[in-house]
């Protein structure tokens, strides 16, 4: 079975994490990764990013909507 992993570093906090398809197959390994990052790392970043505007760091968003 696969298994997906995160992993954060830099100016995220440091974590790493495994998500097994294993024991409840692939959608539902997906799906805990989505959780995670929807309920740990998402308000980790915004409340990073908000830090950083208060401290005037504000980086460029021109490519965000970029797609390949």
């Amino acid at each position: 079975m696969g298994i997906l992993q995160i992993e954060t570093w830099g100016s995220f906090p440091d974590a790493r994490r495994r998500f097994t398809a294993e024991t409840g197959g692939h959608a539902q390994a997906v799906g805990e990764a989505i959780q995670w990052l929807s309920e740990v790392a998402l308000p980790q970043s915004i409340e990073l990013d908000h830090k950083l505007h208060d401290d005037g760091v504000r980086p460029s968003n021109k490519d965000f909507s970029r797609r390949e």
